[in-house]
């Protein structure tokens, strides 16, 4: 303990030297492990329910009508829990806002409709209550909703007594009889309610609408419960060939399922901290063997009084581990202060919610440390002592910083490529982010507001469909109103609807003949409110409750290019064989392509079908407006409240930022990026800097003779930026080597560039290039000024 503490007090005598150290390593173990907490919630830890590995996302799957994953239709699976021998509970649930009206305002929430055995398949209990018994899952059962610990939490203030009470939805009492744990949801989700599917829609094998889940069995592989299950649907095919034939199963594990793209972008950052916390190591390395070499005479003194080599290694690393040990417990306070903003910085990431600071993150800030300790601190400690005996005294005392140094130069070039690493990496994203704000939508989304009006899928669809024919049209009477309407997914949203149709002529039977294509439903005036480009044809008819009119559709461009190139296809029909509508709709209009599914999508075809009235309860209405859209908003509140009294307005927002919402993910992967590489490239040019000023204080006598032997200011300022323009030349070119390598993980992040993309590196290396050149210029200068006979009077 007296080594440790006579370290300790070392530490203290240099003040400046240890609270840079420990600064520079608690910010980089801070950025570590906030981001290894992420990574660690996100993608290690098992899903938060009892035996997580058997929990499975179950869709239907039909290739042969273009349709890899389809979802599932309730009465199927009821028929699945009856056959299959590898699941013990397969369920399904559908989303569906719902408003509350029991408090004084009625209020949005965003609920989940769930299928008989939903709580038995993630095997999670209630936090407080209980979940919902099989009455009250069937039709006609008792009305009963699960709240989540979020809604809890917000509207009752986590009182207990909240059993006691019930929420109104539609005018009925559901009686809340349970609070889930906060982490079984990722937040998005307010209450439960059960689906409660009539007779009527059991039968209808074509309505697919559920998110399949299921627990397998202890011991069932996912592969024997894809084959199990996908035999069941087989003689299913056999039973119900009109709507089961040439449909199969598809099972993914459950957490795979749920994170999709999200590994990716999570993986490219932590890369990009775990560089930066490199360059931050070398940086500290340097500064520890720059502090070594100034106390060489000290190391003499103790191995001439009879220290061994190990014993003033150990002295020397017991400081290092105290350097370390502070910079830990700093970085671990850093990164649990800043746990709420890297929350609310990955707010849509999945498992956000269950973000916190545990032990493993302790024992990861821990590994870290010890390992920059051993980086940083090892190397410098076996060089500082290099030389033995008493002799070194004397060299100590005589130029002894003014030896071969190769160590440094060789951490400022490493610093060096993994900084040219970052900025490239940084240069590509920034690319495409770039791209992607400048593709061409197809429409105009400023100066348009978005809203929702509350309504249920099972209310009488005559009720809604005169409240929507009456609300779009007091819409488009407001002055400065320029178009109003209705659709049931917004552009870029992610809904990629798919179904297979066939033109008029072909044979309804035959799948070569289907085609598919997306699907949209819209109203009149809401393709004008967008600014959509009318090519051919008409738009669609004035909304309407009236279910006995013919039916219309528009089309897209691309539509018409793959299915009926050169073709006029405004008064053409199609059928989708899928709804078994007796009736053909007709195409009255083409539009230029939108991008419905996303930004960096190709434009696929699509129909919009013209919307009746009442078909879709809680479509999107879409208002454009002539200045600020937002200065509408009393006016379309004052509208809504007349005809649609009780019912919520939620969802209000500009449809610019909507839009703009859908490149927040490429935004914030680029700006983080960039940052690290400002700041790696900050780091690098003060090692860059520290080397050269160092080199220049140890080579003063010998900068001093060189002048006095005639050589100029200019040939030593000359001189020093060559030895640095070689160190950064061998940098740029490891770290070239670096960005080529990790092409691969860079590639699936890029729009419209290359990740060999040559301006993005050769703009990394002029950029690193110049910022490196003008730290080593700085103390270059210096040297040019120095006095000669001064320096050799120094010694």
């Amino acid at each position: 303990m007296q080594s440790w503490t006579v370290a300790l007090r070392s530490v203290a005598r240099r003040p400046g030297f240890s609270l840079t150290v420990v600064a520079l390593l608690a910010l980089g173990i801070a950025a570590n492990t906030a981001l290894f907490s992420v990574i660690d919630t996100v993608l290690l830890k098992p899903l938060p329910y009892p035996n997580a590995n058997r929990l499975v996302a179950v869709n239907e799957a039909n290739s042969a009508k273009s349709q890899a994953n389809s979802l599932i239709a309730p009465g199927r699976i009821e028929d699945w829990n009856r056959l299959n021998h590898a699941f013990t509970a397969i369920s399904g649930a559908y989303s569906e806002n719902v408003t509350d009206t029991s408090a004084s305002e009625p209020e949005r929430l965003t609920g989940l409709r769930v299928a008989p055995r939903y709580f038995d398949v993630f095997a999670a209990p209630a936090l407080l209550g209980r979940t919902f018994q099989s009455t009250e899952e069937v039709d006609g059962g008792p009305h009963a909703a699960v709240i989540s610990y979020g809604l809890w939490t917000r509207c009752y203030g986590q009182d207990p007594s909240v059993l006691a009470k019930s929420l109104t939805i539609g005018g009925d009492r559901f009686s809340i009889v349970g609070v889930m744990p906060k982490s079984f949801t990722s937040g998005k989700t307010d209450v439960w309610i059960p689906a409660q599917s009539s007779a009527f829609l059991m039968r209808q094998r074509d309505a697919r609408f559920l998110s399949g889940v299921a627990r397998m069995k202890s011991g069932i592989t996912i592969a024997q419960a894809q084959s199990d299950l996908a035999a069941v649907q087989h003689s299913l095919g056999e039973q119900f060939p009109a709507t089961d034939k040439h449909w199969s199963v598809t099972i993914t594990d459950l957490k795979k399922a749920r994170l999709g793209d999200s590994g990716g972008p999570l993986l490219l950052l932590f890369g990009a901290v775990a560089l930066l916390l490199s360059i931050t190591v070398t940086n500290v390395a340097s500064l520890v063997l720059s502090q070594f070499d100034g106390r060489q005479r000290e190391i003499a003194i103790r191995f001439s009084i009879g220290g061994r080599r190990p014993q003033i290694v150990g002295a020397l690393l017991r400081e290092i581990a105290w350097l370390a040990a502070f910079g830990a417990v700093l970085g671990w306070a850093g990164a649990a202060l800043s746990m709420q903003a890297v929350a609310k910085f990955f707010a849509n990431t999945p498992r956000i919610a269950e973000l916190r600071l545990d032990w493993r993150a302790l024992l990861f800030a821990a590994a870290v440390s010890a390992l920059a300790a051993l980086a940083f601190g090892l190397l410098p400690a076996l060089r500082a002592t290099s030389q033995q005996g008493a002799s070194s005294l004397l060299r100590a005392g005589r130029g002894a910083a003014g030896r071969r140094r190769i160590l440094q130069p060789v951490l400022v070039a490493g610093q060096m490529a993994l900084t040219m690493t970052l900025l490239a990496g940084a240069g590509l994203l920034l690319r495409s982010f770039e791209n992607l704000s400048r593709v061409d939508l197809g429409f105009q989304p400023d100066h348009a507001l978005l809203f929702h009006v509350g309504a249920r899928w099972d209310e009488d669809r005559g009720v809604v469909g005169r409240i929507q024919e009456s609300l779009v049209a007091d819409l488009n009477r407001i002055p400065g109103v320029t178009a109003a309407g209705i659709t049931n997914f917004l552009p870029v949203s992610g809904a990629t609807l798919r179904y297979p149709i066939v033109l008029e002529g072909a044979a309804a039977t035959d799948d070569a003949a289907r085609m598919p294509a997306g699907s949209r439903t819209v109203s009149a005036g809401y393709l004008q409110a967008i600014h959509a480009n009318l090519l051919a044809g008409a738009w669609c008819p004035d909304l309407r409750l009236d279910w006995n009119s013919p039916l219309r559709a528009m089309v897209n461009r691309r539509f018409v290019e793959v299915y009926a190139p050169g073709n006029n296809v405004v008064g053409m029909r199609f059928r989708v064989p899928q709804f078994r509508s007796p009736a053909p709709t007709e195409i009255v209009g083409v539009i230029n392509d939108i991008r419905e599914d996303a930004v960096d999508a190709p434009a696929y075809p699509y129909i919009y079908n013209c919307a009746r009235a009442g078909g879709w309860p809680d479509p999107e209405y879409v208002v454009r407006a002539q200045g600020d859209p937002r200065a509408l908003l009393s006016t379309i509140r004052e509208l809504v409240r007349r005809a649609a009294p009780g019912r919520a307005i939620f969802g209000v927002r500009a449809l610019e930022e909507e839009i703009d919402a859908t490149l927040d993910r490429p935004r914030a992967s680029a700006e983080i990026l960039a940052l690290f590489a400002l700041a790696a490239m900050t780091l690098a040019a003060i090692g860059l800097y520290s080397l050269i000023a160092h080199f220049v204080n140890s080579r003063r006598q010998e900068i001093g003779v060189r002048m006095a032997l005639g050589a100029s200011p200019t040939q030593i300022v000359a001189s020093l930026l060559r030895n640095a323009g070689c160190l950064i030349a061998a940098g740029i070119v490891l770290g070239a080597g670096l960005t080529i390598a990790a092409q691969r993980l860079l590639h699936s992040m890029l729009y419209g560039v290359s990740a060999l993309d040559a301006v993005s590196l050769v703009v990394a290396a002029a950029l690193l290039a110049l910022v490196s050149t003008v730290a080593a210029l700085l103390p270059a200068r210096r040297a040019a000024a120095i006095d000669p006979m001064e320096s050799m009077r120094a010694d």
